[in-house]
């Protein structure tokens, strides 16, 4: 398996143990190695210019891009992803009453990003956190399936951008990362996690490229305040770059 993408004070059991504790743990950028893998992140980042609109915002706005891919992890084939053809994404009603209850179908992602390496570690890192959450042993992974969603929020002077245009929520899956790949020229766009019972517990706010958030999603609500347009950026737009991914065990 390839060696974790947070080889630094953040292990596979810190990011557990926090889990554990509290349901949710907030990962700082600065303890992600990239390394010689600095070029592949660079590349990743560089698709977010290429996003299609998300033509699925019942608010009918135009401020969210979107890409989608879906890839299987088997336990047999440890550090291996496979990535699945295009094909609908899926939330219940109940658990997205802004835009679930029916198939939607996003752009995919380029045939790079697919394949990008720093992306493929940065998921496995996900399976090996969430594999050890789930009962497997140091060193062993299970089964998951994982959806990633390459999403770039934008803001005007005329439109704010809605990065959660439902509210806190859950996703529907078992676990979750969300990390940020950048922004700029935006203010706001504060994470927001509640107790089921949607209590406050926490707003940390992103700022640096690949700070993250990991969570149990059957336990925790999150969420994210809207992002406006900093009038001091002197631009048309600014934006708020993330990757988000959520992980379902199989088998």
């Amino acid at each position: 398996m390839p060696s974790a993408v947070l080889p630094g004070p953040l292990t596979r059991t810190d990011i557990g143990e926090g889990i554990r504790k509290q349901g949710w743990v907030f990962a700082p950028g600065a303890g992600f190695d990239t390394g010689t893998r600095a070029q592949e992140f660079r590349q990743l980042s560089q698709a977010y210019g290429n996003l299609e609109p998300d033509a699925y915002l019942a608010d009918g706005g135009a401020y969210r891009f979107r890409r989608h891919v879906r890839y299987t992890h088997r336990a047999v084939s440890q550090g291996v992803l496979r990535a699945h053809p295009p094909g609908p994404y899926h939330q219940s009603a109940e658990v997205n009453p802004f835009a679930g209850g029916s198939p939607r179908w996003f752009a995919p992602v380029t045939g790079a990003v697919r394949v990008n390496p720093f992306l493929h570690r940065l998921l496995l890192h996900g399976v090996d956190v969430f594999s050890g959450l789930a009962g497997a042993e140091p060193g062993r992974t299970l089964d998951w399936e994982v959806d990633v969603h390459l999403v770039r929020i934008r803001a005007s002077a005329q439109e704010e951008g809605l990065p959660s245009p439902e509210g806190v929520h859950r996703d529907g899956f078992d676990y979750i990362s969300l990390h940020l790949i950048g922004r700029s020229g935006v203010t706001g766009g504060r994470s927001i996690i509640c107790d089921p019972a949607r209590r406050p517990l926490a707003r940390p706010l992103l700022a640096a490229p690949l700070d993250s958030l990991y969570a149990d999603d059957t336990r925790i609500l999150h969420g994210t305040e809207p992002v406006r347009l900093d009038p001091a950026a002197g631009r048309a737009y600014g934006y708020r770059d993330m990757l988000l991914t959520s992980y379902r065990r199989i088998g």
